[in-house]
């Protein structure tokens, strides 16, 4: 067995193809940009490299590390309160459904084609938490799950910023290379990061992700 045997796991579970339905969420962006904070590309990559980054290294980062060890302890209680907290830190109704929905894909995914033999419990199947769940089962490091659900996070944004925005896919991918480049660095950090400690208050985009829920036309579910 290679030290990176687990690598093929893991790029077939990143991978955008991968049927877990965030391509009908915007995950928030279609309110912002309803509200016009964010309009182009420039706004685009300043919205990526400070509100999304900042709720990367305060919420989800920190819940993919304490799920990562969780898991590898087999600590089931430990699991449902981090599935708790981040059920809890989403904003709205819409976030946290949506990231349940895909959690729920992702381990109904894993159990069908990979692994039905895992027996695990989720209280609301949160990704974040079904993701590290999965890693830890299938022998991938910590670091590289934290990469994974970084990539994630922006390009699944990008998507939908396609759809939304006068920017094409070149432009989408010089963002993801500077948003990427400009976190990395602070993956380290936001692991180590108290579990008391998670949380973040980002009234821009609580209030675009809530907005969006009374809006007069979506193309987004979230």
């Amino acid at each position: 067995m290679t030290a990176y045997h687990w690598l093929p796991r893991l790029l077939h579970f990143t991978d955008s193809a991968s049927p877990v339905g965030g391509y009908a969420h915007s995950f928030g962006l279609e309110g912002v940009c309803q509200m016009g904070l964010v309009h182009d590309a420039v706004t685009l990559s300043q919205f990526l490299k400070r509100d999304v980054a900042h709720a990367l290294r305060t919420i989800d980062l920190p819940l993919l590390a304490h799920g990562h060890q969780a898991a590898m302890d087999s600590a089931q209680e430990a699991l449902d309160r981090l599935d708790h907290l981040s059920w809890a830190l989403r904003p709205t109704h819409q976030l946290r459904e949506a990231t349940s929905k895909i959690g729920r894909q992702q381990w109904r995914l894993y159990q069908k084609t990979w692994n039905p033999a895992v027996q695990i419990t989720f209280v609301h199947y949160q990704s974040p938490i079904v993701l590290a769940v999965i890693c830890a089962h299938e022998g991938i490091p910590l670091e590289p799950a934290l990469h994974a659900i970084t990539y994630q996070t922006y390009a699944a944004l990008l998507q939908a910023a396609l759809k939304l925005l006068p920017v094409g896919p070149t432009a989408t991918q010089q963002i993801l290379t500077e948003s990427l480049d400009a976190l990395v660095p602070h993956l380290d950090e936001a692991a180590r990061l108290p579990e008391a400690a998670i949380g973040s208050f980002n009234p821009v985009w609580d209030i675009g992700a809530a907005r969006h829920e009374t809006a007069p036309a979506r193309l987004f579910i979230s």
